[in-house]
């Protein structure tokens, strides 16, 4: 039997040692959702263009789409994720700069994402 498995380009935050919780945030290439009269309009989100972050087409990282996953889970998908790269200063900032400005986010877990991020080897401000 053939299996699809889906090409999604997530990017990993961190993860919660106590709760074993991994926080990402899934991108999307269909930016028509995000324009006067899309669905998403509302949306906290940025655009991260091809080439950044191991992209291959110009994505957008939508806050909406924060998610929290058991570590366990992670670990058994392990065999089909691939690292394709990691962000730039300047696009960490961005998306600091918009997690902070994120409604729905509980301010907990953007202390501990800035923590994760600050560990990682990045400056956050």
């Amino acid at each position: 039997m053939n299996e699809f498995k889906s090409q999604r380009w997530l990017l990993y935050l961190g993860c919660n040692s106590i709760q074993a919780i991994v926080y990402q945030i899934s991108t999307t290439t269909q930016y028509q959702h995000y324009v006067e009269g899309g669905g998403r309009t509302g949306h906290n989100f940025f655009k991260i263009p091809a080439g950044i972050g191991g992209l291959t087409a110009e994505s957008i990282l939508d806050f909406y789409f924060f998610d929290s996953i058991h570590e366990s889970l992670l670990n058994k998908c392990k065999a089909d994720i691939e690292k394709t790269g990691s962000l730039t200063q300047d696009y960490i900032n961005k998306f600091m700069n918009q997690l902070k400005k994120d409604q729905h986010i509980p301010k907990i877990i953007k202390r501990d994402i800035s923590g994760y991020i600050s560990k990682a080897g990045f400056k956050v401000a």
